[in-house]
């Protein structure tokens, strides 16, 4: 069951009590919709202490409306998951790492009302900053190379999709590089955009090599684990003063 309870305003505040339901995962979009359309900032506020177990349906539909929620990035500011358990912890390390915003935190059960007041709180939002994706010149047309930096955001993508789309269709075998300076994470709304998905689903069909400079540890255990799942694309990750051996193994180099 998912129950609403006692907060301030302008915070989506949950406690899930037993086995979740496809009922449950409606009333949670109910909820967080009329708090997205109410304020213009939201924090987020859920007890998992009393949740038991969910449904298969529930899980798939709990996952949609996790997205569409995330879609409103720019809204969110705090989530506070309230639970003993460590797979909450498991879950908000590895998010944190790919989503730069909302702040995330987990308070043990004794400090329920620690976890509601920094839910509460309105952090300072830093400065926009420049796009995060900078695409590199190389000695060959077929290599294309890029560099990522910061948070990606949703206002830069369209450009970098609409530039990769335009290099593969110029190209019927392509390579590529990815320099990663300093990863951010990226909004989550970017993966509702259109034409993202059909232009990876080009990408896999016709990328021959692609090296992953400078990604950090859990970045390159992911990588290593979806390998597999390509064979068509030989895909290698390279230490950041390996570049050169990238460049190198790609066929190609900076171009000045």
């Amino acid at each position: 069951m998912v129950k609403e309870i006692a907060a301030p305003n302008h915070i989506i505040a949950l406690e899930l009590d037993g086995k979740l339901t496809l009922e449950d995962i409606q009333s949670y979009r109910r909820i967080a919709e009329e708090k997205l359309q109410q304020h213009e900032q939201v924090g987020i506020y859920v007890d998992l202490t009393k949740l038991a177990d969910t449904s298969a349906n529930a899980l798939i539909e709990g996952a949609k409306a996790d997205m569409e929620v995330f879609s409103h990035i720019e809204q969110l500011t705090r989530c506070a998951l309230v639970s003993d358990k460590e797979w909450p912890q498991v879950m908000i390390s590895f998010v944190r790492e790919l989503f730069p915003r909302p702040e995330m935190k987990v308070f043990p059960e004794a400090q329920k009302e620690q976890a509601m007041k920094w839910a509460a709180e309105t952090p300072e939002m830093p400065a926009s900053k420049d796009p995060a994706v900078r695409f590199l010149p190389t000695t060959r047309d077929e290599v294309l190379a890029f560099e990522i930096d910061g948070v990606m955001t949703a206002e830069e993508m369209p450009g970098v999709i609409r530039k990769l789309e335009q290099f593969l269709a110029e190209h019927d075998r392509v390579r590529l590089l990815n320099r990663v300076k300093q990863y951010g994470g990226f909004d989550p709304s970017i993966l509702m955009q259109s034409g993202l998905f059909s232009m990876k689903l080009s990408a896999m069909e016709k990328v021959d090599r692609y090296a992953i400079v400078g990604a950090p540890g859990w970045m390159r255990k992911i990588i290593d684990a979806m390998n597999p799942l390509f064979p068509d694309i030989d895909m290698r990750t390279f230490a950041a003063d390996q570049e050169s051996e990238a460049w190198a193994w790609l066929g190609a180099g900076p171009a000045e």
